[in-house]
């Protein structure tokens, strides 16, 4: 049966636990029916059980082997109890002629302590001892060996007790993005993304028999290789990373379903465990954090959010296996991207679609202006991102962030860039248009990509000079030089003649 990190579940683990059996000492019973048979065999035999809701052993046990258990009640192995045998005289008193017994239940939650010479007579006194798997382990009780029947005309020589308690409950799982208690944060493609998963440390971290988180990641994200880091958590929020002999990586391939696996080594078990206090308030968490890149596949999602999960999977202690518990849909921490479209065109005709402007774009006008720190290529970041229309007049730049860290996909802010013209287009006559003069201000949001939103960008067509020994063309400027020339004659006339009236 697999368990539960159920609310009810938490607030039972504090309940008091109970022993299934009559604890009384054995000088009534013996009193019951006169002596008993000193030579009838003689066994005490414990069966542990567990169970999600203690409050359904109800029954008392009569020390029979045929004592029912509830229906959920499950064989609780790798217990151990503490049996000391106390003085028939004074059953407050321990007796040391007997030597003091550990035992475990076996996988069938039972354990047995058989033949004469190992049980004598008398009352013992039955110890469960303490398991950090365990909630709250038994109270101790007084069984008498033998122990008279139901009815109350007998003895019952091999006695059977079925102490019931509840086990705790596995680990809890949270998961952030970029930093601690953040959901939601944005990214250009190809821009690295921190992830951070959070799970609480049962008790028993030191001896579990598995602690491990994996993570399926998005298709429209890639794991970087060698990434990953852990931390043990304590109480007072104090991160110390863990050495790599802590834990083992399984990273994320195609054969397997691009899950990243982290597990607990034994070692990695006990150093996180020196994060549990000594107290009833045990809060202490590991951190598992990595990165990833958004991918061009994201270019399929602009303008929504790429949510990524984790699951934890825990086996206690007790070799009891819990069901995986995950991040839910509604708590899973997002990165989106966005983008904008370009139509390049005729600025004296919008039908006209102008192919092969190209483009750069730029985070500040500062920077447009001065051709200086443009986003980088998301296919190789050692150059700037760069883009041309098509036959169409269409360019685009898919995949910048947009909004505020801790703003969702749909919500956020927009974010304005800058765009440059680096190369214009060329008319159909083969002749160059003109660059645009300045950065054309754009704003991404979680709709800029749409096709309805795209951004026009007009062009003016590029006017050549006169051809040389054209006379009909040249007219014009011999006009213009005419007259700068009579203009400059003129003023020199009047100069002089200025000059002139003075030296009169």
């Amino acid at each position: 049966m697999n368990l539960k990190n159920k609310p009810l579940f938490k607030k039972i683990g504090g309940l008091a636990l109970s022993i299934a059996v009559l604890c009384t000492s054995c000088g009534p019973a013996f009193a019951a029916t006169g002596s008993p048979d000193t030579s009838a065999a003689r066994s005490l035999t414990i069966h542990k059980y567990r169970m999600e809701d203690i409050k359904k052993a109800t029954t008392e046990g009569s020390g029979q082997q045929t004592d029912q258990v509830p229906a959920d009640a499950i064989p609780l192995p790798g217990i151990q109890f503490k049996v000391t045998k106390m003085q028939d005289t004074d059953n407050t008193k321990v007796d040391t002629t007997w030597n003091i017994q550990i035992i475990t239940t076996g996988a069938d939650g039972s354990v047995t302590i058989q033949g004469n010479d190992n049980l004598p007579m008398g009352v013992y006194r039955i110890e469960e001892q303490t398991n950090p798997a365990v909630a709250e382990k038994a109270d101790p009780c007084l069984v008498s060996i033998p122990l008279t029947n139901p009815a109350g005309d007998g003895w019952i020589y091999n006695v059977h007790v079925f102490p019931k308690n509840q086990i705790k409950p596995g680990p809890d799982i949270d998961k952030f993005v970029t930093e601690l208690e953040n959901k939601h944060d944005t990214a250009d493609i190809s821009e690295r993304v921190k992830w951070i998963v959070e799970t609480t440390l049962p008790d028993d971290i030191a001896t579990c028999k598995n602690y491990t988180v994996s993570d399926v990641i998005d298709t429209r994200l890639d794991y970087v290789t060698g990434s990953v880091k852990v931390y043990r958590v304590d109480t007072g929020k104090k991160r110390v990373l863990m050495t790599p002999d802590c834990y083992t990586v399984t990273e994320p391939n195609t054969a397997n379903n691009r899950t990243l696996t982290v597990s607990l080594t034994d070692t990695g078990k006990k150093t996180a465990a020196k994060s549990l206090l000594n107290t009833k308030d045990k809060n202490a968490v590991l951190n598992i954090e990595y990165n990833t890149f958004v991918n061009k596949t994201a270019e399929g999602s602009l303008g929504k959010p790429i949510p990524n999960g984790a699951t934890i999977h825990y086996t206690n202690n007790l070799d009891i296996f819990f069901e995986p518990q995950s991040v839910p849909e509604d708590k899973k921490p997002e990165v989106h991207t966005g983008g904008i479209n370009l139509l390049k065109v005729d600025a004296d005709d919008n039908t006209l679609k102008l192919q092969g402007a190209k483009f750069k774009i730029y985070r500040t006008e500062a920077d447009a202006k001065k051709n200086i720190n443009a986003v980088k290529d998301p296919a190789n970041n050692a150059i700037d991102w760069e883009v041309t229309t098509d036959a169409n007049g269409i360019a685009h730049f898919w995949g910048l962030a947009y909004g505020q860290k801790g703003q969702d996909a749909y919500y956020g802010d927009s974010t304005n860039y800058w765009i440059v013209e680096t190369q214009a287009p060329i008319d159909n006559e083969g002749k160059p248009y003109n660059l645009l003069k300045y950065p054309v201000k754009v704003t991404v949001n979680s709709n800029s990509h749409a096709e309805a939103n795209k951004i026009i960008v007009e062009n003016i067509k590029h006017y050549d000079l006169p051809y040389t020994g054209g006379t009909g063309s040249l007219t014009p400027l011999y006009m213009g030089a005419a007259l700068i020339l009579m203009a400059s004659g003129m003023s020199i006339l009047f100069i002089r003649n200025k000059r002139n009236t003075g030296n009169k």
